[in-house]
């Protein structure tokens, strides 16, 4: 049962105004979440979000600076009892029957119970906003959160898998059966997913819509300038982590250089793996080729970018690299790891190489190869940028989506 006077608007509408539900805010590592959200601005549709918690404001993407700026940004770790009381007696006069049966749902929730009680301040918000979807990026808990400001306001909700929500399992796979089939939208990064989503967890394929991470081609445009060496210049972009494979990398490095070629390593990132990397770089005598430059600012990594002449990303596992998809649009050509997402956007031998994962050999003979064709590479990185500007470029990827989830909304 529903306050039909609460959602009448919103059902014979257009899509307006959508809140973003994350984990963490700001997060450099997913910069493509605000990107995504800023771009709804050149559909017509605003936005808001809200996050369960608060990130390292050091190093700020500019999209995530001005959400922050323009004040669009909660903090569910910000909610109190006597917020959350307030807010349930505003619930209960703008919309008695919705909130009747959701407080009767919490009150039985034992796990799950407080959350629905924190959600309360953030629906009311959602209610006042007008908001006609909330979409949760990364069905872990904040899916959870998503689907539960859902049953406070009777507005969709839904959310985009990217790669450890669902090869992980950060959810019970019951659990996010449940919460799937409950949603209006599912979204995914990448067609390689979607089939995994099908199989994993008997979903229908047209209950998935593709949309791939799109890029700001205005803000990554080719100007080359050389490093300073002869030797060639390999950049990877991604955290320091065991599943992003720079192990691997390292490895490879080893064997090139055994076999006589010189190459320097700039790694652009920071995590949990960064020392056993740097005891791996000197164990192998390569600090003298490889650079650990921490995580940057994104003018920075357009400049790494353009003293570069390959990117390199051996992921043991990926979503649906945006890294690889800036590298390209800065007509660098690429090599990367024939997993998941990544033959989706990368045509073998033609913007890039790829060679199968957890092989530091055929690592290091690709990258041998863009040493020995340096005319080859330099016609692999045009190719790359065409390849992003005809179907990467973020206006064109969430064109699609807006279109999808008007649909997926507004259906009844």
């Amino acid at each position: 049962m529903k306050d039909n006077n609460m959602t009448k608007e919103k059902r014979s509408g257009q899509l307006k105004r959508i809140c973003y539900v994350v984990v963490t805010f700001p997060q450099v590592s997913e910069t493509f979440i605000v990107v995504e959200a800023q771009s709804l601005k050149n559909f017509g549709v605003d936005m808001s979000l809200i996050a369960l918690n608060q990130g390292n404001s050091n190093l700020v993407h500019p999209s995530a600076k001005a959400l922050l700026e323009q004040n669009q940004v909660s903090y569910v770790t910000n909610s109190s009892r006597l917020r959350s009381l307030s807010a349930l007696l505003s619930l209960m006069l703008k919309m008695p029957l919705t909130s009747l049966r959701t407080l009767f749902k919490a009150l039985r929730m034992t796990g799950q119970r407080w959350r629905y009680f924190q959600a309360l301040p953030y629906a009311v918000e959602l209610i006042n906003s007008k908001a006609d979807y909330i979409h949760a990026h990364f069905a872990d808990d904040n899916l959870r959160l998503a689907a539960i400001l859902s049953e406070w306001t009777d507005i969709p909700f839904g959310f985009t898998a990217h790669r450890y929500d669902i090869f992980d399992d950060p959810l019970p796979v019951t659990e996010f059966v449940v919460l799937a089939n409950q949603a209006s939208a599912i979204v995914t990064v990448s067609e390689y997913n979607k089939q995994f989503m099908v199989e994993k967890y008997c979903l229908k394929p047209e209950q998935i819509y593709v949309a791939y991470n799109g890029i700001q081609t205005a803000m990554f445009q080719p100007n080359h300038k050389p490093a300073g060496h002869s030797a060639l210049c390999l950049v990877s972009v991604g955290r320091l982590v065991p599943i992003k494979g720079h192990d691997i990398l390292l490895e490879a490095l080893y064997r090139i250089r055994e076999q006589g070629f010189e190459v320097q390593l700039r790694l652009i990132g920071d995590g949990a793996s960064r020392s056993d990397l740097e005891a791996q770089a000197q164990r192998l005598n390569l600090l003298d080729c490889v650079e650990f430059m921490g995580a940057q600012a994104q003018d920075m990594v357009c400049q790494f970018l353009n003293e570069a002449d390959v990117f390199v990303m051996p992921s043991r596992s990926e979503g649906f690299a945006v890294a690889c998809l800036e590298a390209m649009a800065m007509e660098l050509p690429v090599i990367a790891s024939n997993v998941t997402g990544f033959p989706e956007a990368i045509t073998d031998y033609v913007t890039g190489i790829l060679v199968q994962s957890e092989n530091p050999e055929l690592l290091a003979d690709a990258i041998i190869w863009m040493i020995q064709h340096p005319e080859q590479r330099l016609e692999m990185g045009k190719k790359g940028r065409e390849t992003v500007l005809a179907k990467f470029t973020r206006e064109k990827v969430t064109h699609g989506l807006v279109n999808y989830w008007q649909k997926a909304i507004f259906k009844n």
